[in-house]
């Protein structure tokens, strides 16, 4: 089920032109040519554990540690995560 959803927004993504080259999805503006370990300094940077920082985006740990290494991530989390770091959302906004 998990990867029919990746496959689905995989998909998705490919369609709109958000794939990159390495064949995962790519975040839109600041963040598209930036490399996922940017997340990961990102997320160092505000003292947080994986656990809290992708919890806010409704990832568990062990997928947000994959999407710091590298995996696509999927075009839902990827467009609040780049709100989320442009500052367009704020932890209000999220249920994590």
């Amino acid at each position: 089920m998990a990867q029919d959803f990746n496959y689905q927004t995989t998909a998705v993504a490919e369609q709109r032109g958000e794939i990159d080259h390495d064949g995962g999805a790519a975040l839109a503006g600041t963040m598209a040519s930036t490399p996922h370990s940017e997340l990961k300094r990102f997320r160092i940077s505000k003292r947080e554990s994986q656990e809290k920082f992708w919890g806010r985006f409704g990832v568990t740990q062990s997928s947000g540690s994959r999407f710091e290494t590298g995996l696509g991530i999927p075009a839902p989390v990827a467009i609040l995560v780049k709100l989320y770091v442009k500052g367009k959302l704020s932890d209000g906004d999220l249920p994590g």
